[in-house]
């Protein structure tokens, strides 16, 4: 009995430096990643708009699209985005002028944060959905950017975190979190062509890629991961939503009820794309129509 009980204890003991050893290594190589430089030199210039038809494009951009109230409030001042210490203690950024806010950013500043996901320091912004708003075109971003340089300013409610816990280290490394998407961004490749606003797939396709829809259900829009214990569904024609109708589909979006009568999960963020023009949701609809039928590969 005292030898199964030494044996057994051998096991324990070897397990417990083999998660030490492997906690050790994602802290390690997720570390490193998180501070990689980048260039701070930003190419393009944006013209930013200052009529009110402009802002007011930029504003729904912002909040029906980008979604960019999820993560930094309503009023853009910031907000703790997670407060689980195993998986990460982070706070968002402040977005208007006011206290510890970005009201000294130049232009060059706000693309360069937005598009690339890159900080003045050339950090990495960590959990900024860069790799989404990549996507957006000139005209649309500088909208955006005059939008924000509207927004009163408010001060950050919240003491300022950047703790990222073992568990999103862990999935960040195998590719199931997005930590740095600073490293998503082909920055040396030309900018993709502008697509015309419109009742089409080709919009259709801008917005699902501009708003995230790619980042959360996979560039061909298979799901199959799992988001905070939620299975993310398969969009394609091959997915439950494929059989929706066009109907149905406004039905989601605008109350989050589906067809069957169940709620939407909060992970979905149908309460900020219920802002979404008719003709925005019917090009997404067409869009998700036309994608290939496709099972995940997981």
């Amino acid at each position: 009995m005292k030898r199964a009980f030494k044996w057994l204890g051998y096991i324990v003991g070897g397990l417990l430096v083999l998660i030490i050893i492997a906690v050790g290594t994602a802290y390690a190589i997720s570390s490193r990643r998180m501070a990689r430089t980048y260039p701070t030199q930003v190419a393009e210039t944006i013209a930013i708009p200052t009529d009110p038809a402009s802002i007011e494009r930029g504003r729904h951009l912002a909040r029906a699209v980008g979604k960019c109230q999820e993560c930094h409030g309503d009023n853009l001042a910031g907000k703790m985005v997670s407060d689980a210490p195993v998986f990460a203690r982070l706070s968002s950024a402040n977005l208007t002028s006011g206290k510890n806010g970005i009201g000294d950013y130049t232009d060059a500043d706000y693309v360069r944060s937005i598009r690339y996901g890159v900080g003045r320091n050339g950090k990495p912004l960590i959990f900024m959905p860069s790799e989404a708003y990549y996507h957006f075109d000139d005209a649309d971003l500088g909208a955006i950017i005059a939008y924000l340089k509207s927004v009163p300013p408010a001060e950050l409610p919240v003491t300022p975190a950047k703790q990222i816990g073992p568990i999103a280290r862990i999935l960040f490394l195998t590719g199931m979190f997005p930590l740095v998407p600073a490293e998503l961004i082909p920055r040396n490749q030309p900018r993709p062509a502008p697509i015309a606003e419109g009742v089409t797939a080709e919009y259709g396709s801008y917005l699902a890629k501009t708003g995230g829809c790619t980042s959360c259900h996979g560039p061909d829009l298979t799901g199959g991961n799992a988001i905070q214990g939620v299975k993310v569904p398969n969009l394609t024609p091959a997915g439950s939503p494929g059989k929706w109708s066009e109907a149905d589909f406004f039905k989601v979006i605008r109350t989050g009820t589906r067809p069957d009568g169940r709620v939407l999960s909060a992970v979905m963020p149908w309460l900020n794309m219920k802002e979404l023009t008719d003709a925005e949701l019917r090009a997404m609809w067409i869009y998700l129509q036309s994608v290939p039928a496709k099972q995940p590969a997981n």
